[in-house]
C-alpha cells in the first residue's frame, strides 16, 4: 500500500496530476500539539496577521524526503518566523495514521531522522483529529504544501504544480494574500503612500493608536524581498515617515506595512 502511494506522489510532482482543495476556499481551524508538547491553533496565527505554511508529508514518502533536505522550509522559517520578521509560522505535519514520532526520530520504516536540525513546530497527530484534517485540506498524495492567508484563504495551486516551491514562490503565493485589515493603524484609509510612482523617496503617513514598531517592507511581484527598514518607538497619532527607494529599479512592488503587534496592511507601489 505504502508503495502504491509513494508513485502517487511522484505524479503529484511531476505531472501535475492531483486533486486539490481550490485555491480561495476557507481553511478549517485545527489545535495539534506538536512533538514538543507545545499546542499549536491554526486560527490563533491567523487572528495575528500571520500567514501560516504547511507541509504535510509522510516519513516513508522519499519525494517529501527530498523535499525535506531541500531547507526551503528551514529558509521560510529563518526568513518570516520567529527568527526573521515574525510574519508567518512554518509547520510540518506527519500525515500517516500508521505511522508514529519514532518515524519522525529514524527509527523504522522511515526516510531517515526527520526532527534533527529542523527548527520549526513539527506535529505527528492521528485518529480522527488526523483524518478530519486530511478531508477538510483534501490531502491526497504527499507532500501536500499549503499557504493559509491571514484572512483565512488557502492558496496551493501554485505551490503544488510542476517544480518543488522555493522560498521565491512561496514568497509569491504570500503576495495573493488580500490585505490584512489593521488593528493598530486606526483605518486603511488613514495609510498613505505618496506620491505613487515614486522617485528617490516615498512617503508614507499614518495614525496610529498606540505608540509602536513599524517595519516597511517591499516585495518585488516575484516576491523577493527589495528593500526593508523598521521604524521604531512611533508615536501614537499622526506620523509621517519617509522611506527611500532610490536603488530600486524601475517596476511594480508591493510595500507592506507591519506593526509591532503583527497586523499589517499591502499597497502595491510603482517606482519611475
Amino acid at each position: 500500500m505504502k508503495l502504491v502511494t509513494c508513485f502517487i506522489v511522484a505524479v503529484f510532482f511531476y505531472s501535475g496530476s492531483y486533486a486539490q482543495i481550490p485555491d480561495g476556499s476557507v481553511a478549517h481551524d485545527f489545535t495539534f500539539t506538536d512533538i514538543n508538547g507545545t499546542t499549536q491553533n491554526l486560527y490563533t496565527y491567523l487572528d495575528q496577521g500571520k500567514h501560516v505554511i504547511i507541509d504535510v508529508s509522510a516519513t516513508w514518502c522519499n519525494p517529501c524526503w527530498q523535499y525535506h533536505n531541500s531547507h526551503v522550509m528551514d529558509s521560510l522559517y529563518s526568513k518570516h518566523d520567529t527568527p526573521g520578521d515574525n510574519t508567518w509560522k512554518v509547520f510540518f505535519i506527519e500525515g500517516d495514521n500508521n505511522t508514529t514520532t519514532d518515524q519522525l526520530n529514524g527509527i523504522g520504516t522511515t526516510q531517515g531522522n526527520w526532527v534533527a536540525g529542523t527548527p520549526f513546530p513539527m506535529m505527528d497527530p492521528s485518529g480522527a483529529a488526523l483524518n478530519d484534517f486530511l478531508s477538510y485540506y483534501n490531502v491526497t498524495a504527499y507532500p501536500t504544501l499549503y499557504m493559509i492567508c491571514p484572512d483565512r484563504k488557502i492558496y496551493s495551486d501554485t505551490l503544488n504544480k510542476g517544480n518543488k516551491p522555493s522560498v521565491a514562490t512561496w514568497e509569491y503565493v504570500a503576495n495573493m494574500c488580500s490585505p490584512v485589515s489593521v488593528t493598530t493603524i486606526e483605518e486603511s484609509a488613514l495609510l498613505h503612500l505618496y506620491p505613487n510612482p515614486a522617485t528617490g523617496c516615498m512617503n508614507i503617513a499614518m495614525q496610529l493608536k498606540t505608540a509602536t514598531d513599524v517595519t516597511v517592507t517591499v516585495t518585488d511581484i516575484a516576491g523577493s524581498t527589495a528593500n526593508q527598514k523598521t521604524f521604531s518607538n512611533l508615536n501614537s497619532g499622526a506620523n509621517s515617515l519617509q522611506y527611500d527607494v532610490s536603488k530600486l529599479r524601475a517596476g511594480m512592488y508591493i510595500a507592506t506595512i507591519t506593526t509591532g503587534n503583527g497586523s499589517c496592511e499591502k499597497r502595491k507601489i510603482m517606482i519611475q
